[in-house]
């Protein structure tokens, strides 16, 4: 089989200074050469509003050959709710995936072993929370949820959204960019990349010196909006996520514990599931090639990374262009290609180790 091309043996050169005679590569050749396969879901798999006819495709053939795929997401949801929600969409256990991993469940998994530290608290057991009411990983431990700020030892960030009298209380400048998340409950989801709208919250937070948790770090994420409620039409917008509000959050000087992709934790417990799943060690686990295939360089590719570094693993980062870092990409070059790819990831300190247009066996895979 030929050498796979790894741009780490490449990164001073651009695309077009590349030496002629390497081979091209597909995704099947790519994604094939691996045990085990970390698998982002929104960007990915799933677009915001529907799955990847191509992405499903490719999943399932590594599955029939034997391959581990293993769903790793940053979803707060626990795994349970979210692969039943997904099941329905027609992503399916044991066919396109063999574990379906969450940041929630790394998340619960902290709270059932009282890893949850803070340097301003130290017995947390009260919570005050704050955005949509998933708590579902709180379920079963000793944590105790309140509904006064002054009585939480922290504050738990969930899926961010803005109740109706926080709405009612912004300019229509801002009230323009709220959309209903659904056709039930007056939930409004922030349709913009700003953070603006909720510096005044997370200032109060910080004015009571109150800790955030959060167990979803993306910043951005294309969500499903629901812009016409009795059409009932979905379009995916990109919002403002967890990760943002604990970014601003800690420049303003506040406490911050985080729990999903790009902290080690998550991958850390997926692959001890799956060494637990076939009966072998962590160890072992480690000796096999593992991938971690995402659309988010500040998540997926670093996480890859913090992880190998935190168990003594190798995990490639496989970069798709079919989500937010695409969005990126066209947003500064306007389009996107493998020289504005190239030209994108060359600021950039961290670098993948293969770049695929999307998660699809048939797919050149850029470098």
């Amino acid at each position: 089989m030929s050498p796979f091309l790894n741009w780490g043996h490449f990164s001073h050169l651009t695309f077009t200074e590349l030496p002629l005679d390497l081979p091209t590569m597909v995704g099947q050749e790519l994604l094939s050469s691996y045990d085990i396969l970390l698998v982002d879901l929104y960007g990915v798999i799933w677009s915001g509003t529907y799955l990847f006819p191509a992405a499903l495709d490719a999943l399932g053939k590594l599955i029939a050959v034997g391959k581990k795929v293993i769903i790793l997401s940053n979803i707060s949801f626990v795994s349970k709710a979210a692969a039943k929600e997904y099941e329905s969409k027609g992503l399916l256990a044991g066919v396109h995936f063999s574990d379906f991993v969450t940041s929630g469940n790394a998340f619960r998994d902290i709270l059932v072993n009282r890893k949850l530290y803070f340097k301003t608290v130290k017995f947390p057991k009260k919570y005050f929370v704050y955005g949509a009411e998933n708590t579902a990983a709180f379920s079963g431990t000793d944590f105790e949820k309140t509904y006064g700020l002054d009585e939480a030892d922290f504050v738990y960030v969930s899926a961010v959204q803005f109740s109706d009298d926080e709405r009612n209380g912004m300019s229509d400048t801002m009230k323009q960019y709220l959309h209903v998340t659904g056709t039930s409950g007056n939930g409004r989801l922030w349709e913009s990349t700003s953070v603006e709208p909720f510096v005044p919250i997370l200032q109060r937070f910080l004015d009571k010196n109150k800790p955030i948790v959060i167990a979803n770090p993306d910043k951005i994420a294309l969500c499903a909006v629901l812009e016409t409620p009795d059409a009932g039409e979905y379009t995916a917008k990109p919002m403002v996520k967890q990760g943002l509000l604990a970014q601003t959050y800690e420049n303003m000087g506040g406490e911050v514990f985080a729990v999903g992709k790009p902290y080690p934790q998550i991958y850390r417990h997926a692959l001890e599931n799956l060494a637990t799943a076939m009966g072998i060690s962590l160890e072992d686990i480690c000796k096999k090639r593992i991938a971690m295939v995402g659309d988010s360089l500040e998540t997926d590719i670093l996480g890859a990374k913090n992880a190998s570094e935190d168990m003594g693993c190798s995990i490639d980062g496989i970069l798709v262009l079919s989500g937010i870092s695409a969005r990126d990409i066209a947003k500064t070059y306007g389009q996107i290609s493998p020289e504005t790819a190239d030209k994108f990831f060359s600021k950039e300190k961290l670098i993948p180790t293969h770049i695929m247009p999307a998660l699809d066996m048939g797919a050149e895979v850029y470098f």
